[in-house]
């Protein structure tokens, strides 16, 4: 396989390097760059270099990786296994010109360094324009692999940068790409191309003939969608545009096309511009990109992300998505940075401010991510998902009565028929916390009738009814359907456990809410259930000790008081029972168990 031995090779491999250091108890190591060589020396050495990269690659620290296994390479330029490391470091990295840096003099030793090091020379002689070098580049790569993505969609545009248009629009080779589904949908992308580069060369009527054929409602709609309605907004055919901008917006609400549909509305007749040779290959390395993280490949497709910006760095929908796989590689901090970017004036603000605060909520940064949203509400202060995200954090934050006068005052302003699923729910949420049910109940149930299938909702109402002995079977058969849905969500198997509890069920409800501890062993409500099935089981030690940890837990107040009263009085009852002869403790636990 030729990616075991290319990007996931270096990342597993530098990762670990770094576990074995860590075996040895070695202290952590700093790994930004510049305190890195400080510590090390003034003019560290080769190999130190090498360290501080392997350090920084096995903590997800890409970008120090690549300075330092740079200047480790350019400083021994006879080691030509760092030197190829360095080099698919550095596209991973996203500084191009450095790995062709450290391609010059390299011998390639993987069929991945070869289609890398072909692909970047004809990505940088395309920037440069120099097509005949482009296109040089681009056969090398293909003879590495005939069926490299990069290369099948890039050289039609360089055969089309070479003057050689009829080649450019040759479909003889589509039959060969037709063996799979991955190799259909390849295919179609190359279709794609084509019709872009017959609009390019001014045959409209053979690009929308390959438009029709690639786009319909559905599916496709998004990824055939907008070059369609692109190209019939450039042929003066608003209404036509129109329809396909609406089909886009209703099933993805992309802000590309919501905006082309403000502008539509407005009567503004300037068309999106058609895209040149090396802004559409810049696109189709993008969607390259995008297919490789649908493939679970995200080394594969930060790289072709990286060549697609260093292309055309303008799209604001691809610094969204380099912070997406960032985040999946588990660097945070690029992820941020990559979306902190985007300014206000852009379509995709709202969007880049929502994933940053998802981002710090998961991180438990709630006090930075309530700042984010605020600075998104003053930009738009009615965006539904903002003023969702707002209230969800401020309920996290204990403070739920600000976060429901929040929603009441949107619903004022504008009122709530967009409100969906999410929006009710959080309102749902709002109202428990404020220990007003039959609000949250309403709320609830309307989110329900919008979306019955969705697990927290479930769990939710089925919790809700068990946790006040209303309705307990039907509540336990609300949160068996959540749990159908979500199998592994220690909340939900928690919530099940509980209904066996108040059932009077502890052993069952024991074996569920253990499992559930398991699964989420920081959540302070599931601990603080534990403590509870073991009270009523007599296990007065365990409930103290379960307890005690919740108060280590990150809760609110009003939970931890309520445990504080359950330490005290379980307390109270040990001193008793300890102060009792043997015999006489266990016939109260005996009595306990059956009374509790």
């Amino acid at each position: 396989m030729l990616r075991t031995s290319g990007f996931g090779f270096v990342l597993i491999g530098l990762a670990l390097a770094g576990q074995v250091y860590a075996s040895e108890k070695v202290p952590p190591p700093r790994v930004i760059y510049g305190d890195a060589r400080q510590e090390l020396s003034v003019y560290p050495s080769p190999y130190a270099n090498y360290l501080i990269g392997r350090f920084a690659m096995a903590q997800g620290d890409v970008s120090t990786a690549a300075q330092a296994m740079s200047a480790a390479t350019l400083a021994d330029p006879s080691d030509g296994d760092l030197r190829e490391k360095a080099f698919l470091i550095s596209i991973l990295s996203g500084d191009i010109d450095r790995a062709s840096t450290v391609a010059q003099g390299m011998t390639a030793t993987t069929d991945t360094s070869r289609l890398m090091v072909s692909l970047i020379g004809a990505v940088k002689a395309v920037k440069s324009d120099k097509p005949v070098p482009a296109l040089k580049d681009i056969d090398a790569l293909l003879k590495v692999n005939p069926h490299d993505r990069n290369g099948l969609l890039l050289r039609p545009y360089i055969l089309a940068m070479n003057g050689q248009w009829k080649a450019a629009l040759d479909e003889s080779g589509d039959a060969a790409l037709q063996g799979n589904d991955r190799d259909r949908l390849l295919s179609y992308l190359i279709k794609a191309d084509r019709a872009r580069i017959n609009e390019l060369k001014g045959n409209a009527a053979d690009a929308e003939a390959i438009y029709k054929l690639l786009y319909q409602p559905g599916a496709a709609t998004f990824i055939f969608g907008p070059d369609y309605a692109a190209f019939l907004e450039r042929q003066g055919r608003r209404d036509e545009a129109k329809t396909i901008w609406q089909a886009i917006a209703d099933q993805t609400s992309d802000a590309l096309a919501v905006q082309a549909l403000k502008r539509l509305a407005s009567g503004d007749s300037k068309a999106p511009a058609l895209p040149g040779l090396v802004e559409s290959m810049s696109q189709a390395l993008f969607v390259s990109s995008t297919v490789s993280f649908s493939e679970h490949d995200s080394e594969f497709a930060l790289a072709s992300l990286h060549l697609s910006m260093y292309l055309d760095n303008s799209s604001d929908r691809e610094r969204i998505f380099l912070g997406q796989v960032q985040q999946e590689l588990k660097d945070s901090d690029a992820a941020d940075s990559a979306w902190a970017s985007i300014k206000p004036a852009s379509p995709f603000y709202n969007e880049a401010t929502l994933r940053r605060i998802w981002a710090m909520r998961n991180d438990e940064k709630l006090d930075q991510a309530l700042v984010l949203a605020n600075q998104g509400l003053e930009h738009d202060p009615d965006n539904l998902s903002l003023i969702v995200e707002k209230a969800g954090i401020l309920h996290a934050l204990d403070q739920d009565a600000d976060a429901l006068d929040l929603l009441d005052a949107r619903i004022k302003r504008v009122g709530d028929k967009d409100f969906g699923w999410q929006a009710l729910y959080t309102q749902a949420v709002v109202y428990e916390g404020l220990d007003r049910w039959s609000d949250a109940e309403a709320a609830i149930t309307k989110a329900r009738a919008i979306n019955g299938n969705q697990p927290e909702i479930l769990n939710f109402l089925g919790y809700g009814w068990v946790n006040r002995g209303e309705q307990v079977d039907q509540g336990m058969d609300l949160i068996r359907q959540a749990l159908k849905v979500s199998p592994k969500s220690g909340a939900i198997i928690d919530s099940l456990g509980w209904g066996y509890y108040k059932k009077g069920q502890y052993d069952q409800a024991l074996d569920f809410i253990e499992q559930a501890v398991q699964m989420e062993p920081a959540d302070p409500e599931i601990n603080e259930h534990l403590g509870d099935v073991y009270k009523a089981l007599g296990r007065d030690t365990e409930a103290g000790y379960e307890w005690q940890r919740v108060l280590t837990l990150k809760t609110t107040e009003k939970q931890a008081e309520a445990v504080r009263r359950k330490l005290d009085a379980n307390a109270a009852s040990l001193k008793i029972a300890n102060a009792k002869p043997k015999a006489t403790t266990t016939a109260l636990n005996d009595e306990r168990k059956s009374h509790p």
